[in-house]
């Protein structure tokens, strides 16, 4: 498996390589769009404002959960030891930081490329 600042590398490199693909590619849609807008335009932005929510909200949610269980995945098992300080209590959230962001850049990057592969197809 690799470190974890490398996923983090990648998905946001993924990120920045794909999002101005969409954006381009929304906005040369909008200026062809007729009046009214046809199905198949309602249908891709009301696809964009949903996927926008969700995938926010889970990002959000995976963030939540990487940060709630990240004292665990350092190995700092002292965390619910009622004698160990606050230091050994939390000094696994400094060493997951990497790994929390990944977590919420996990459905960000996923629905990004996946909107730059299926508007490239089109």
């Amino acid at each position: 498996m690799s470190p974890p600042h490398n996923r983090t590398s990648r998905q946001l490199s993924a990120i920045a390589q794909a999002s101005p693909f969409v954006a381009a590619q929304r906005l040369m849609d909008l200026s062809l769009a007729t009046q009214p807008l046809s199905g198949r335009d309602l249908r891709e932005w009301n696809r964009m404002i949903a996927e926008k929510g969700a995938a926010t909200m889970e990002g959000w949610w995976g963030m939540f959960n990487a940060l709630w269980l990240a004292p665990l995945s350092t190995g700092a098992w002292s965390f619910w030891s009622p004698w160990s300080s606050p230091w050994q209590r939390w000094s696994g959230l400094t060493l997951a930081g990497d790994r929390i962001l990944a977590a919420g850049l996990k459905p960000v990057a996923r629905t990004v490329t996946a909107n730059r592969a299926r508007l490239a197809r089109r």
